[in-house]
């Protein structure tokens, strides 16, 4: 088995690509109906001759923007636990991956297993794990002090279905 080891420093950027890439895929199938719906809206429009219908467009229109609202709030109660729990001391990650994959933090040890592992994306700093119970795991592409990014995201590839 490959290991690899990754320390970070869980900075307010960090937090903000996580939570956000987490809310984004959560979201990601409330997008796209929101966008078909608007688009059919207006097709049915344009193709009855009605143009009062355009205003029922507002509606998919509030629930996307009620989507990025609490997409920002959530960012910014992540931000407030951080803040309170660490009193604005830096919160450092490492995480080894081995077997499975362990959590050392400020907060303590934990350890998770790849089978409570969901999914995966790739974003422009991290690589974030999504893991059961809705919570996501960061892996900060730059931070990887064994084995590299590249190998690491063909592990997931491979383990995670």
């Amino acid at each position: 088995m490959q290991h690899f080891i990754n320390e970070y420093e869980y900075t307010p950027e960090i937090l903000e690509e996580s939570v956000g890439a987490w809310w984004d895929c959560k979201f990601k199938s409330g997008y796209s109906s929101m966008l078909v719906l608007f688009i059919l809206i207006a097709v049915l429009s344009i193709v009855m001759k009605r143009p009062v219908l355009l205003m029922i467009e507002l509606a998919p229109l509030f629930v996307i923007a009620l989507f990025g609202l609490k997409k920002k709030k959530a960012i910014q109660l992540e931000q407030e636990r951080v803040d309170i729990l660490f009193r604005s001391s830096p919160l450092s990650y490492r995480v080894e991956v081995g077997e499975d994959i362990s959590v050392t933090s400020s907060k303590g040890n934990s350890r998770i297993q790849f089978s409570d592992v969901e999914n995966y994306i790739e974003t422009k700093n991290l690589i974030i794990l999504f893991v059961k119970g809705s919570m996501t795991l960061a892996f900060d592409k730059k931070g990887f002090r064994e084995g590299t990014e590249e190998t690491f995201m063909s592990l997931l590839a491979d383990t995670i279905k």
